[in-house]
């Protein structure tokens, strides 16, 4: 046999579930309160220190627990939102409940919100100071988004804007007003003819009397409106019974000859074959000489008759009582005679029906009734109308009424481009003023049940209220349809390239970027579709695939179902609803109660769809090809229970810590990373003196609240407020839990006891795991790192010897120990690992190189005998200073074996304040292939 010896260099790979034949060096049994790093190798955790004297005060039993950070100066904070939905709040730095408030909404209807009895139910968000709470609860109706408000509605229910397009002489400005299909039957006069007159032909009329141009408009009881022009024309000439004596050109000896003609100017209505109207032609414009005898002045009257009509059937029906046929009396037809607005405006508005009522804007007016009616206009090319909607947004009013709304309709057959616009009148007033985009009236507009935020709104306080979320403010049901998460429940609430998103059954709704302040979940504008428009895709998948969680990453968002994953990501660089895309990427098992942590350039989260939890990690998540996920928790496959609830991690120490609610172990994962490879992924496990109620980790500082509610913290990178001992310049950190300082100690010298009294520190201690231990820290002690056991009596204590000068510290001790596995001859090729399990290995000894170390014990587990325990101090009796601490920065310490490799176990262990640090290790033995050669 040959004598060989074989150094294992690191302890960095932590723990292993795998024969001990396929560990590879460095990898051991089982870790406990030990952390493995690349650098310090295998060293003991820090100690917890316990934060303010006293457990945190008002803590409700169960509830949901979560954290904010504020900033570098102030820390963090520590809340609770309780099972009937009370929410408390205390800072992490001394444990001091702060002020809670509750807002908008009222604490009721939050209250209401928040209940449930299901801590996982309740999912927190913090962004900046604002922390996002939503209730995934089932059972509680208060978390189902709804919907409320109505968005602004019109001056009057039913309404129309009349428009006088021009001004112009001879032309009937008319309308039809109507609300039932019944039609009228309009006649209209087409030609008429003088049927008689006054006119005399004889002879010795001397002059022409009756005679000129002139126009008339003839009202006839219902037929109004006719108009016509007559004009007459005479010439004199010598009667045939011309006498000598006759008195000359205006004698009797002349007669007069007429011309007579009608010209139908207007037709009129009502007017049918046969009406004859008779009128007097005017003889002062009739014409005729100054040396007019009365009766030759006499006036021309005309008897006109309509020969001709045209029937049509016209819709002006307003009401059983009230016609909606509005023609006013034609403009003037001389062209001489000035036509105005007003006198238009206001013969259309004299002749309105009852229940409809005008009012004069500008150069229309605004027509308004408490029942529906629908408006025509005879001649568009004299005025136009429009009601509730246009086709061309160029056809809107410069005047209207202040508040009109309207929908522009765009495309006929498509509702796709319509939007709507409201007129603001200068000073809210009717008349000039313009057009802004608006929603459609009567709309709902709120949204209701939407997850709730806890802000820091003062020093010491914290208000909880219901957040104010953007309302919808333009468009319609259909171009600016409700959220699809409404009637649903948010399940979570993510935050994803400046917009808040949230996950609701199997969609992922975004708000509009940049409206963190007020998030808004409405399109901005219907005119266009907007890359600032939110986005909400639903993931399509063969199975159920309610959405519970998400991160961001650089490829886009990563959104987990319970057997699925997603990535929403864009195909441009804009992220908008038109380049959105959710696809699946990956089809894992996933614990919806516990978030998908960030470790760095990968993504890990929970499956627990087996007997035990799996730890899975996921990289390279692109729009392109499949993501890599590996199973980290392989080689430990039994290490994480199935109902594990808690989880944390710290990037910049790249430690990953998981625990369960009610129990003292927290399951530890330490990685490291350099350019594309791996080169540490080591498991561990902590245990603390008490079951633990959750916990965080923020600025290298991990945060847990044990069951008797004390809040205490480890700090990850060693801190000046850590206890330590310096000793030659080098700082060793003392190693105790629930950790704080005492002072204040009488001393007897009769019976060489300190006592401290009243130590409330202890008034709440439960009944500890671990020794309570007080520890001297002071550097001008003669005695520095002494530590004793105390004798406790209530919440008074003493300790043997002269402690009365100094500030103690005072803790729990906890274990440090490692179980080194069974040592094989092994052959390393590269990245693999090779044990020769078929030869014979006797070892000798084990030789363990510590760092910083004080006291600790090794035990061997041997085969067919006891255990084999011995306890080593680093450094021996008179072999260092009586003022130094006992404690070394490296040491090499031999440990006797003398077994069979198979038959011997080896346990590492320190249950001492002082630091434990394995570094490596390496053994001697007798070697022996058993004379066969290996191939």
């Amino acid at each position: 046999m040959a004598s060989v010896t074989q150094t294992i260099p690191q302890f960095s790979l932590g723990m292993s579930e795998q024969p001990d034949n396929l560990k590879f060096p460095g990898q051991v049994t089982e870790i406990v309160n030990a952390i493995p790093d690349v650098t310090r190798g295998l060293f003991k955790r820090p100690g917890a220190k316990r934060i303010g004297i006293s457990p945190l005060a008002n803590v409700q039993s169960g509830g949901s627990w979560f954290h904010y950070f504020r900033d570098e100066t102030e820390g963090s904070y520590i809340g609770q939102v309780a099972a009937d939905g009370q929410v408390r709040v205390w800072r992490c730095s001394d444990g001091t409940q702060m002020t809670t408030a509750y807002g908008t909404g009222g604490q009721t209807a939050i209250q209401n919100y928040l209940a449930t009895s299901t801590p996982e139910n309740l999912q927190f968000l913090t962004i900046n100071d604002t922390t996002f709470v939503s209730n995934r609860d089932t059972t509680n109706s208060n978390t189902l988004v709804g919907q409320t408000g109505t968005t602004t509605a019109r001056p009057d229910a039913h309404f129309a804007m009349l428009e006088l397009l021009r001004t112009e002489n001879g032309r009937q400005y008319g309308i039809d007003v109507f609300r039932t299909a019944d039609v009228t039957t309009l006649t209209r006069a087409t030609r008429i003819k003088i049927s008689a007159d006054t006119l005399f032909e004889g002879d010795g009329s001397g002059s022409c009397p009756g005679i000129g141009t002139q126009v008339f408009s003839v009202d006839s009881g219902s037929k109004k409106n006719l108009i016509f022009r007559i004009n007459a024309l005479g010439q004199q000439g010598v009667s045939p019974n011309y006498s000598a004596d006759s008195d000359g050109p205006d004698g009797d000896n002349y007669q007069c000859s007429y011309q007579r003609e009608v010209v139908l100017l207007h037709g009129g209505e009502g007017w049918v074959v046969g009406d004859t109207v008779t009128v007097t032609l005017d003889s002062a414009k009739g014409g005729g000489g100054s040396n007019k005898t009365q009766a030759q002045t006499t006036d021309a009257t005309y008897t006109i008759r309509v020969e001709e009509i045209e029937t049509t059937q016209v819709n002006a029906t307003i009401s059983s009582n009230g016609d909606g046929l509005i023609r006013p009396e034609p403009t003037p037809f001389d062209a001489q005679t000035a036509v105005t607005a007003d006198t238009i405006i206001g013969g259309i508005i004299a002749d309105l029906p009852s229940g409809v009522t005008g009012k004069h804007i500008g150069n229309g007016i605004y027509l308004s009734s408490t029942n529906s009616f629908t408006v025509n206009v005879v001649e568009n090319d004299l005025m136009r109308v429009m009601q509730s909607s246009v086709n061309d947004v160029q056809n809107l009013p410069n005047q209207c009424k202040h508040g009109y709304i309207v929908r522009v309709a765009n495309a006929l057959r498509s509702e796709e481009d319509d939007y709507y616009l409201k007129f603001e009148g200068q000073n809210d007033k009717d008349g000039s003023g313009s057009w802004t985009e608006c929603a459609l009236p009567g709309m709902t507009t709120t949204l209701t049940n939407m997850p709730l935020v806890i802000q820091r709104t003062g020093t010491t306080t914290f208000t909880v209220k219901q957040f104010t979320y953007g309302a919808r403010d333009v468009g319609d049901t259909f171009t600016n349809p409700m959220p699809s998460f409404v009637g649903k429940r948010i399940n979570k609430v993510l935050f994803f390239r400046n917009r808040l998103a949230l996950l609701a059954g199997e969609n992922v709704v975004t708000s509009r970027p940049g409206t963190l302040g007020e998030p808004n979940f409405f399109i901005e504008t219907a005119l266009t579709v907007s890359v600032a428009d939110p986005v909400d895709i639903s993931a399509a998948s063969m199975f159920p695939s309610d959405l519970f969680d998400g991160i961001e990453i650089n490829a886009g968002l990563l959104i987990f179902s319970t057997n699925q994953q997603f990535l929403l990501a864009s195909d441009d660089t804009v992220f908008n609803p038109d380049t959105a895309k959710l696809r699946s990427i990956a089809t894992f098992n996933y614990n919806e109660d516990m978030p998908p942590i960030s470790l760095g350039t990968t993504i890990a989260y929970i499956d627990n769809s087996g007997k035990f939890s799996r730890f899975n990690e996921m990289a390279n998540s692109a729009r392109e090809g499949e993501p890599n996920i590996i199973e980290v928790s392989k080689v430990v496959p039994t290490l994480l229970p199935k109902d594990i609830d808690l989880i944390t991690n710290s990037r910049e120490n790249a430690i990953v810590l998981i625990g369960k609610t009610g129990t003292d172990v927290v399951f530890g994962y330490k990685y490291f990373q350099t350019a594309d490879k791996r080169v540490q992924a080591a498991w561990f496990k902590w245990k603390l003196n008490n079951p633990l109620t959750y916990h965080f980790i923020i600025n290298d500082e991990y945060f847990f609240l044990d069951s008797d509610y004390y809040l205490q913290s480890i700090k990850l990178v060693q801190a000046d407020s850590d206890p330590s001992i310096v000793q030659d310049n080098v700082e060793f950190l003392l190693h105790v839990d629930n950790h704080t300082t005492v002072s204040g100690g009488s001393y007897s010298a009769a019976t060489n006891l300190t006592t401290f009294s009243s130590v409330s520190w202890l008034s709440s201690v439960t009944t500890p795991n671990h020794d309570l231990v007080v520890i001297d820290t002071n550097t001008n002690s003669t005695r520095v790192g002494r530590y004793a056991k105390p004798t406790v009596s209530g919440t008074n204590f003493t300790l043997p010897g002269d402690w009365s000068s100094a500030t103690l510290t005072i803790g729990y001790i906890y274990p440090y120990q490692v179980k080194i596995p069974t040592l094989y001859p092994t052959k390393i090729d590269g990245s693999r690992a090779t044990a020769d399990v078929n030869s014979s290995l006797v070892l000798h000894r084990v030789k363990f190189h510590f760092g910083k170390v004080g006291l600790y014990e090794t035990t061997l587990e041997r085969v067919g005998k006891t255990d084999y325990t011995e306890v080593y101090e680093s450094t021996e009796l008179d072999e260092y200073n009586a003022s130094d601490a006992p404690y070394l920065e490296e040491f090499i310490k031999t440990i006797p074996v003398y077994e069979k490799n198979t038959n011997v176990e080896i346990t590492l262990k320190s249950s001492h304040p002082a630091p434990a640090t394995l570094r490596s290790m390496s053994w001697e033995g007798d070697y022996s292939p058993k004379y066969y050669r290996r191939v």
